[in-house]
């Protein structure tokens, strides 16, 4: 093989999205950044596009902010939905500015994040293609993992699709077609080797996301972590510790916990991490907006929480019916629950800092099911979040009830998008669902 002693060029790009609702609650392409990591360990030079921009002027103290917006057309299979969608991000001019600034690169990675997201990474990649085409294009993120086929068809401009399990594929691809030699080919799932996702290219970010595992011990019938990662793996917790270190030495404070199941196994993993951060010289400010799972907290873990630098504590209920509680998940019930509210109040949490997801719309979901947990909540003096269901490839609910669904969730990706309400029936209308929205905002505005 001819080995390239040319330096390698690799453009990373965060396409813009197309959705009705869409909020920046913490959100980065962590899994793209990590990738850039490794190819600058490989001395690639890399440079950054990220489409999904913020409204900086109304970006939270917490890092969160709204992304720039402006109405569109729907395409033609969701005509007749009342529903506005909007672009989420940087214009495609504003793309094309941007892309004409760089020299051509050698490779281009498209992430992909939501299914029903495809659209702007289709618009992506046709756009780097006409500006580039030379480069290679790879597409890689959550989408082409959940919907491989759909993305084979959709995406066939790429040179390259790879699904998360299929890094050495990747690095394959690399050598063969750019003549090069590899140094470090990291598995990206086993932590080992893997230096830290490339957030410089941000400059100072406002937030870094911290991953300290991949996986899930459960097999929630909503969630599709235990496909998409089927064992559950973890760094050692003085590792993270580290990397929080390298952060703030870089002038970043605020790091949002992005694990499914950080708290299994405390004593081996969460009580040591928490214990490590809390001897920080400098405090960190932690938030996670994955939720913690109640069946773990407890006084010791609570107090740890508070101490290693938790702002505000998220927690997963999902629903307060015993029968949809077995058949969804079965990690947690009252008793279990009102405990770790205990544990989280008793150590100095305030009430209104410990919010908690319920689901909504899950298929043949009855909206009182909602609202009794909205009470139920309230009652507790916690601040519920109503959770829209998502139908998710390859999760049990997706298989059991596609065929239900009001819309071909199967076939066309953008219908999985919870904000169609693909599982709509008599039980639980949209307009239930906005009465549920209106009702939490009146129980909770004395809090506010």
């Amino acid at each position: 093989m001819k080995v390239s002693r040319e330096t390698p060029k690799a453009l990373l790009i965060n396409p813009y999205i197309y959705d009705f609702a869409a909020y920046s609650f913490w959100s980065a392409p962590l899994g793209l950044l990590y990738i850039g990591g490794i190819l600058r360990q490989n001395s690639f030079q890399i440079s950054l596009i990220d489409c999904l921009e913020v409204v900086e002027a109304k970006r939270k103290e917490d890092g969160r902010a709204p992304f720039i917006k402006e109405k569109v057309s729907s395409p033609s299979c969701l005509e007749g939905i009342k529903k506005r969608l909007k672009r989420y991000g940087i214009s495609k001019e504003e793309l094309l500015k941007r892309l004409s600034a760089i020299h051509e690169p050698d490779i281009i990675l498209i992430t992909s994040i939501m299914t029903y997201w495809y659209m702007g990474t289709k618009e992506v990649l046709e756009t780097v293609r006409t500006v580039f085409p030379m480069s290679k294009i790879v597409i890689g993120g959550i989408y082409p993992m959940l919907c491989y086929e759909h993305a084979t068809v959709h995406m066939a401009g790429a040179d390259l699709i790879v699904r998360n399990n299929e890094i050495g594929l990747f690095y394959d691809f690399l050598e063969h077609h750019l003549s090069i030699r590899l140094k470090s080919r990291p598995q990206l799932y086993g932590f080992e080797g893997v230096p830290y996702p490339c957030f410089d290219l941000y400059g100072t970010p406002y937030f870094v996301p911290l991953l300290t595992s991949y996986g899930c011990i459960y097999r929630c019938a909503y969630c599709s972590t235990p496909f998409m990662y089927p064992r559950l793996i973890r760094r050692k917790p003085m590792e993270v510790i580290d990397e929080v270190i390298y952060w703030q030495g870089s002038g970043v404070n605020r790091f949002v916990l992005y694990d499914d199941n950080f708290l299994y196994d405390k004593k081996n993993h969460a009580v040591p991490l928490l214990k490590g951060l809390s001897g920080l010289t400098s405090k960190p400010d932690i938030y996670n907006p994955n939720a913690l799972n109640a069946a773990f907290i407890d006084d010791e873990i609570a107090e740890l929480l508070l101490y290693s630098g938790f702002k505000e504590i998220r927690i997963g209920l999902e629903t307060i019916d015993p029968k949809t509680q077995r058949q969804t998940g079965n990690k947690v019930d009252r008793d279990t629950f009102e405990r770790a509210i205990k544990s989280l109040v008793k150590v100095g949490f305030k009430t209104s800092a410990i919010g908690v997801y319920i689901l909504a719309g899950l298929p043949f979901q009855n909206w009182m099911d909602v609202k009794d947990a909205i009470d139920y909540l309230c009652d507790l003096g916690v601040r519920p979040h109503i959770a829209e269901y998502t139908p998710i490839p390859h999760t049990r609910l997706f298989d059991e009830y596609k065929a239900l669904a009001r819309y071909p969730i199967s076939d066309e990706p953008l219908f999985q998008n919870n904000a169609l309400f693909p599982f709509s029936w008599d039980g639980f209308t949209e307009r239930d669902l906005i009465f549920l929205k209106h009702y939490l905002r009146e129980k909770t505005s004395d809090t506010d």
